[in-house]
C-alpha cells in the first residue's frame, strides 16, 4: 500500500443497488474504487488489481463470501488484505460469527450508513499501513541480513573438506541467525606446518558477526608474524579488542589459536577462555581434552592478560577436534544439554573415520539429539588431520 496513492478497495456485491452506493460515498473520500458481482469474479479482480481493501457480500452466486475469504486468506499474497463482508439483516448471528472465524476483519449491516462505512475502512486501512510498512521494513532487513552473510561466508574458510599444507581440514558452521558470531581460519605456515584458529563473540546475530569480521581483519595482520607463538597473537588479539571493542561496547569473544607442525611433531597452542579442544595422538581410540588447566581470560576481558603458550605431541596419526559452546549446550525438546562428556564420547566412537566423515557424524548426531528444539545459538565444528601418503 503505498501511502503517496489513493487507497484502493474493491466491492463485492450482486445488488448493482449497494454497488453504487458504495462507489459513491468512496469515490467522494478520494479512494479508488474496483468492483465485482460475484465471488469468482471477485477473485480475479483481487489477483488483477491488488487491492488494499474489500468490501464483500456474503450471499452471492458462483461463489459465496465465505470460499472467497477462505482463498484469500490461503494465498501469501493476499492473506493479509482487510475484508469487511457485508451481512444482511436476515444473517443469522451464526453467519456472522462464521464470517470473523473464517477469516473476515470486520462486519456492516445493509441498509449502510455511510458514516460507519467510511469510519470502518480508514480503520482497516491504517492497520493495512502499518503492516505493509512493517512488511517492507522487514524483506529490507532480510535483504541486508543476506548480504551481511555473504560477506561472512567470505571470510569463513568453506565448510566441507579441503587439504592445505599437507593437513586435510574438515569444518561445519551454521550461524543460529543468518550472520554469527562464531569464527574460524586455517592457514598455511609453510609445508607440513598449519596455523589453525577458532573464537566464539559473546552473543549471536548482527552485532556479534560484525565483531568476527574484526578478529578475521587482526588475525590476518599478524598470524605469519608470530608464527611459532600463539600466545602471543592472542595477547595482541586480546589488546586490540580491549581497546576498540570492550572500551565502547560490553562484549567479548573466546579463541583458541594453535600451530601444528609435523616435521617437528607438536602441537603449539593457547587458549583464551575457549571450550577445551579434543586431541587424538597416535594410535589411540579415545581423544583426550587439552589444555584444561591451561587457559586464560576471553578476549576483551582486561588488557593485560597473558596467554601461556602449551606443547602436545602431533605425529601424522594424530588428529584435533575443535568447537564451540553451541554444540554441547544444544538441548533436545526435553530441555537437556548435550554436554562437553557426551560430545567427548562420540568423537572418541568416530575415532576410525576420516576427519570430513567425524565432523558428518557430529553434526548429525546434533541435528537427531535437537530433534524439533530450535538452536540457540551458533554451531561450529573443525577437525583436522595429516594427510597420510600411506
Amino acid at each position: 500500500m503505498n501511502p503517496e496513492e489513493p487507497a484502493k478497495i474493491l466491492v463485492v456485491d450482486d445488488e448493482p443497488r449497494n454497488v453504487k452506493i458504495l462507489q459513491i460515498h468512496l469515490n467522494a473520500r478520494g479512494y479508488t474504487v474496483c468492483t465485482a458481482t460475484n465471488g469468482l469474479e471477485a477473485l480475479e479482480t483481487v489477483e488483477k488489481e491488488m487491492p488494499d481493501l474489500i468490501l464483500l457480500d456474503i450471499n452471492m452466486p458462483k461463489m459465496d463470501g465465505f470460499e472467497v475469504v477462505e482463498r484469500l486468506r490461503a494465498n501469501k499474497t493476499t492473506e493479509f488484505i482487510p475484508i469487511v463482508m457485508i451481512t444482511a439483516l436476515r444473517d443469522t448471528r451464526e453467519n456472522r460469527i462464521k464470517a470473523i472465524e473464517t477469516g473476515a476483519d470486520d462486519f456492516i449491516e445493509k441498509p449502510f450508513n455511510s458514516l460507519e462505512v467510511l469510519a470502518r475502512v480508514r480503520s482497516l486501512l491504517r492497520i493495512k499501513r502499518y503492516h505493509d510498512t512493517l512488511e517492507n521494513h522487514n524483506a529490507r532487513l532480510e535483504e541486508e541480513l543476506q548480504m551481511a552473510r555473504s560477506i561472512q561466508e567470505i571470510l569463513l574458510p568453506q565448510n566441507g573438506v579441503q587439504e592445505l599444507s599437507g593437513f586435510r581440514i574438515a569444518s561445519h558452521c551454521c550461524p543460529e541467525m543468518a550472520v554469527g558470531g562464531d569464527f574460524f581460519d586455517v592457514w598455511e605456515i609453510e609445508e607440513n606446518r598449519l596455523g589453525v584458529f577458532i573464537s566464539d563473540v559473546m552473543g549471536h546475530g548482527v552485532s556479534a558477526a560484525f565483531v568476527t569480521v574484526f578478529i578475521k581483519t587482526i588475525l590476518t595482520e599478524f598470524q605469519q608474524l608470530v608464527s611459532d607463538n600463539p600466545g602471543y597473537l592472542l595477547e595482541i588479539l586480546n589488546t586490540r579488542f580491549n581497546d576498540m571493542i570492550s572500551s565502547r561496547l560490553f562484549m567479548f569473544a573466546t579463541a583458541f589459536c594453535g600451530i601444528i607442525d609435523t616435521a617437528k611433531g607438536q602441537l603449539v597452542c593457547a587458549n583464551a577462555g575457549h571450550s577445551f579442544p579434543f586431541l587424538c595422538n597416535g594410535h589411540q581410540q579415545a581423544y583426550q581434552v587439552i589444555g584444561n588447566k591451561k587457559t586464560g581470560n576471553g578476549l576483551g576481558i582486561w588488557r593485560e592478560s597473558v596467554y601461556e603458550t602449551t606443547h602436545y605431541p602431533f605425529d601424522r596419526f594424530s588428529r584435533l577436534f575443535l568447537y564451540t559452546d553451541g554444540v554441547y549446550e544444544a538441548k533436545n525438546p526435553q530441555g537437556e544439554e548435550f554436554t562437553v562428556e557426551r560430545l567427548q564420547k562420540l568423537v572418541s566412537t568416530c575415532s576410525e573415520q576420516s576427519a570430513g566423515g567425524l565432523i558428518e557424524s557430529v553434526s548429525a548426531a546434533i541435528d537427531t539429539f535437537t530433534d524439533t528444539s530450535p538452536k540457540d545459538d551458533d554451531v561450529t565444528l573443525l577437525a583436522v588431520e595429516v594427510v597420510r601418503q600411506d
